[in-house]
C-alpha cells in the first residue's frame, strides 16, 4: 500500500512537471515572437476617392489586416474611402501568428482637396527632382508636382512673364536675384539647396582622348557649351578663362541637358556641363574630371514664390522640407551634388 502512494506520488510529480515545462515553453515562444513593421505611407490623401489600403500602409506581419476608422474615411474591403475634407482617424489590428505577436497601430490622416504644385527648376535637377517628386506624392496623395525645367535664365524670364509658379530651383544666385529684385521670390525663403561643378562631357569611351581643357582647342574636335546667358554657359566660360584656353564653339545651348544630348547623340566630340549631368547620363556620354584649381562651385539657390499659384500652403512648406531632409540629402548626393 505504501509503495502504490509511492508510486501515485511520482506520477503527481511528474504530471505537474510535464504542465510546468509546457506552460514555461509556451510563455518562452511567446515572448520570442517578433514585433511587426508596420509603415503608415500617406499623410494627406484626396477626398471622394477610393484608394488601395497598400499605398497608406504596409507591415512585414502575414495576419489578416483588420481596420477601425473615424472621420472622413472607411475601408472598404482592400480600399480606403474618402468622403469630405476632414480628418481620417485609422486603426489597425493584427492578430498574432506563429512568428509576429500581435500589434495596434493608429494613423492620423488628413483629408484635403486635390492641388497642383508648380515647380520650376534648372534643367541640371531633373533627376533629383522627379524621384524626390514620386516619393512627395506618395507621401501627399492630395497633391500633383508639375515640373518645369529649363535653364535659369529662361526660368528667371518665364517668372517675370507670369509662368504660374509656387517653387523655384536656380544653377546660379544672378539668376535668383532677378526674380528677388522684381519680387516674384519671397527673400527670406531663399536659402542654398545643393552645389555643382563643371565636367568635360565625352563620347562614351572618349573616342577622342580628350583628358583636359587644353584638348578642347585641338583642330576638327567639335565642342558644344550652354548659351551665355544661362549659369553653365558663364560658368564654362570663366573656367576657360582660367585655363587660357580658346576654341571655336561649334553650338550654344539653350540648357545643360542640350550640351548632354549634342554630346550623346554623336553631334559633338565634347562639351561643357555639370558633372552632375555626366553622372545622370552615364550610359550616354562619360565625363571628364576639370582639374580643381581650374574647376569652381556653382552655389544652387531654391525659393518660394511670394504669390504663389496653389493656395495649399502646408504643400508647398512639405517640398521645400523634404528637399532639405534625410531622403532628399540621399537623393542629391546619389546624383552627384555636393550637399551645403
Amino acid at each position: 500500500m505504501f509503495r502504490s502512494k509511492s508510486v501515485a506520488a511520482r506520477r503527481f510529480i511528474f504530471g505537474a512537471f510535464l504542465v510546468w515545462l509546457a506552460c514555461g515553453t509556451a510563455v518562452l515562444a511567446k515572448s520570442q515572437l517578433i514585433t511587426p513593421s508596420v509603415s503608415w505611407l500617406a499623410s494627406s490623401v484626396p477626398d471622394s476617392a477610393r484608394i488601395q489600403v497598400s499605398k497608406i500602409v504596409e507591415t512585414d506581419s502575414t495576419a489578416q489586416m483588420k481596420f477601425t476608422t473615424q472621420g472622413s474615411c472607411a475601408v472598404k474591403g482592400k480600399f480606403l474611402a474618402t468622403t469630405k475634407v476632414g480628418t481620417c482617424r485609422i486603426e489597425l489590428r493584427l492578430s498574432a501568428t506563429p512568428k509576429f505577436a500581435a500589434t495596434t497601430s493608429v494613423a492620423i490622416v488628413r483629408v484635403k482637396k486635390k492641388t497642383e504644385l508648380n515647380v520650376l527648376a534648372a534643367a541640371s535637377l531633373a533627376n533629383p527632382f522627379e524621384t524626390l517628386g514620386e516619393i512627395f506624392t506618395r507621401r501627399f496623395m492630395n497633391v500633383s508636382v508639375r515640373f518645369n525645367f529649363a535653364g535659369s535664365a529662361t526660368l528667371a524670364m518665364q517668372i517675370q512673364q507670369g509662368a504660374p509658379v509656387d517653387i523655384v530651383a536656380m544653377a546660379d544666385t544672378a539668376n535668383m536675384k532677378k526674380v528677388l529684385v522684381s519680387g516674384d521670390v519671397e527673400r527670406k525663403s531663399v536659402i542654398t539647396l545643393v552645389r555643382n561643378q563643371l565636367a568635360i562631357l565625352v563620347q562614351r569611351g572618349n573616342p577622342q582622348k580628350i583628358n583636359s581643357l587644353n584638348d578642347l582647342a585641338r583642330s576638327g574636335l567639335k565642342v558644344v557649351l550652354c548659351d551665355l546667358a544661362q549659369p553653365c554657359g558663364k560658368y564654362a566660360a570663366t573656367v576657360l578663362s582660367k585655363a587660357n584656353v580658346s576654341f571655336t564653339v561649334a553650338s550654344r545651348e539653350a540648357s545643360a541637358s542640350g550640351v548632354v544630348l549634342r554630346v550623346g547623340f554623336g553631334e559633338a566630340d565634347a562639351g561643357i556641363a555639370y558633372i552632375t549631368d555626366g553622372i545622370v547620363a552615364g550610359d550616354k556620354v562619360d565625363a571628364v574630371k576639370i582639374a580643381d584649381i581650374l574647376n569652381l562651385i556653382a552655389e544652387y539657390p531654391i525659393g518660394v514664390a511670394t504669390k504663389p499659384t496653389t493656395k495649399d500652403t502646408a504643400a508647398i512648406v512639405a517640398f521645400m522640407a523634404m528637399t532639405k531632409s534625410s531622403v532628399g540629402r540621399t537623393i542629391f548626393a546619389e546624383n552627384g551634388f555636393i550637399l551645403p
